[in-house]
């Protein structure tokens, strides 16, 4: 099985499977391992590790409902051996491409009097920020080590080789394929209204902010994504290795997935998806702009922050955390509370017409639902 599993994690290093299906993929392993268990070894594994103090709620009455504070005590637990070797891997990666002596060369990309609609950006190695400022020139700063050469006027003449910087029916491309090269990119924009910007890296960080566009994509294999301000119609941000963080943002839909790193989002989106293999999740969505928020993930907790000012319809589910729950006029509809199966159904009823569905789910974590 632990060679299934590596399998598994170099289909992702290489990019032909995505954070969702390696989880899917990983979850059935575990599955069919755990078939093997009796149940007899199974009780004496949750009696020795899992602590027994769990109060389950009593059954509150109409009136209770009202002003219901709702809480489940957690247990104590560990993670697995499963979960342990798989984020293990990932994080024993290395990723930072030593290839030998480098060479530093720097060199800037300019176009004055750019008409821009469309950013294209692809970055084997290094980093990537988007800044947009009030000129209307584009401008690429570029700091690079190449590898293996020895002269700085080699070292340039190989990094002119390979970028590729042009601007042609209003879309800028920026790509640096070779991995045996370091690019440290600051991307200078006009500050006007986007279409597309998509920017890919295999190895690095990826930032930027202040940005108003249709469609904003942003993935790393193995790096943090942090981006702020960017006002959207649909955002993608996934890396497999790193953390997320989304601030100060809002977009009708949006999409984030990190396999090993932690997930923060603040902001106002219509749609929410998060996902996390190994990483806490924590989200402020403040306003009346959501409808709909998906999170989840297998060995982190969850904290979300939300305004109660709609009808909410929650569903909550840990394997061996607990919940607390502290919106209020909650009407619980359906809860299980069993050492190593916890899950919560619950409704709000107000004066307003906009409704919001919730659902969290965490393996090993705790959930934290609270009002704004």
């Amino acid at each position: 099985m632990n060679e299934e599993r590596k399998r598994i994690l170099k289909l992702v290093e290489a990019g032909k499977l995505s954070a969702n299906e390696a989880i899917t993929l990983l979850e059935a392993l575990e599955d069919k391992g755990n078939e093997k268990t009796t149940k007899a070894e199974q009780t004496k594994h949750i009696v020795n590790e899992v602590s027994t103090n769990v109060q389950p709620e009593n059954k509150h009455t109409k009136d209770d409902q009202k002003t219901h504070h709702y809480k489940q005590s957690s247990v104590k637990s560990k993670l697995t051996e499963f979960i342990d070797s798989a984020v293990k891997k990932i994080k024993d990666l290395d990723l930072d491409f030593n290839f030998g002596n480098a060479v530093e060369v720097n060199h800037i990309f300019q176009h004055s009097d750019a008409l821009v609609q469309n950013l294209d950006v692809d970055v084997s190695n290094g980093s990537v920020e988007i800044i947009p400022w009030n000129e209307n020139d584009v401008r690429v700063e570029c700091k690079v080590k190449v590898y293996n050469l020895e002269s700085i006027e080699k070292a340039r003449e190989s990094f002119l080789d390979e970028v590729v910087f042009s601007i042609d029916n209003h879309k800028l491309i920026f790509a640096v394929q070779k991995k045996q090269m370091k690019v440290l990119a600051k991307i200078y924009v006009p500050r006007v209204q986007y279409e597309h910007v998509k920017v890919r890296m295999f190895n690095g960080p990826i930032s930027g902010e202040d940005l108003e566009v249709s469609t904003f994509r942003a993935k790393t294999a193995n790096g943090t994504i942090k981006v702020a301000k960017i006002n959207s119609i649909y955002m993608e941000l996934e890396t497999a290795n790193g953390q997320i963080d989304l601030k100060d943002s809002s977009s009708k839909e949006c999409e984030i997935e990190t396999i090993n790193g932690a997930i923060k989002v603040d902001g106002r989106y219509e749609k929410l998806d998060a996902q996390s293999f190994s990483g806490n999740i924590v989200c402020y969505l403040p306003g009346e702009d959501c409808h709909t928020i998906g999170v989840k993930t297998t060995a982190g907790n969850i904290d979300i922050d939300t305004s109660i000012t709609r009808n909410i319809d929650g569903e909550l589910k840990s394997t061996l955390g607990g919940f607390n729950c502290e919106i209020p006029h909650m009407n619980i509809v359906k809860e299980k509370n069993e050492v190593v199966q916890k899950y919560l159904r619950f409704k709000t009823t107000t004066d307003h017409e906009n409704k919001l569905y919730m659902f969290a789910e965490t393996k090993t974590g705790s959930i934290n639902i609270k009002p704004i």
